[in-house]
């Protein structure tokens, strides 16, 4: 596998638009994170807070070493989690989540092609979040990211995603179930 993204070039850090900045996720927002995660019912009451830190120091290493990449979404003012913006090569991705890499033969997908994959908490449906970075994602990558397509991936979407990713009325490049596990991928570009 060739590297995910160019060693001398300078990762993107930060997007913001309508009071939400969007910047790499660090250790130091386990806080936030923690309770963004626990409000969106992703991990039960009780999780703890340090496993929780254990995955944000891994995202961020991941990150720093351009591996894949992690983002925290936030108030401007830094006060708020509404939730986490994943960018991975999708094709290791999806060969990883199923077991099985001559699926991918057949499909006009690179090895190092950058899927995206996002979570909002409640708090962040109700100012109708999902639907604004579905918009403002695309000329962010346009603009400052180094790749040509770009994928959307929804890992078990629910309705309500999948009505707001209808409305951009993006292409469906599969749909794949496997037992309870069902993944969208779209042409987001």
């Amino acid at each position: 596998m060739t590297s995910f993204y160019p060693i001398d070039k300078a990762v993107p850090d930060v997007l913001t638009f309508n009071g939400i900045k969007i910047r790499q996720l660090k250790a130091t927002d386990n806080e936030l994170d923690y309770k963004a995660v626990i409000e969106s019912g992703f991990r039960p009451e009780g999780f703890p807070k340090e496993e929780n830190l254990k995955q944000i120091s891994r995202h961020e290493q991941d990150h720093d070493k351009k591996i894949e990449f992690a983002f925290t979404i936030l108030d401007i003012e830094e006060t708020i989690c509404y939730g986490c913006i994943f960018i991975k090569p999708i094709v290791p991705f999806l060969k990883f989540a199923f077991f099985n890499d001559r699926l991918f033969e057949h499909w006009d997908l690179e090895e190092n092609d950058p899927g995206v994959s996002f979570w909002i908490t409640p708090a962040g449906w109700k100012l109708n979040l999902y639907d604004k970075i579905l918009k403002e994602l695309p000329r962010w990558f346009e603009e400052e990211w180094p790749y040509k397509k770009w994928y959307l991936l929804g890992m078990s979407p629910s309705e309500e995603e999948i009505k707001e990713v209808e409305k951009l009325k993006l292409k469906q490049k599969f749909l794949f179930q496997m037992e309870e596990q069902k993944y969208i991928l779209w042409n987001l570009f």
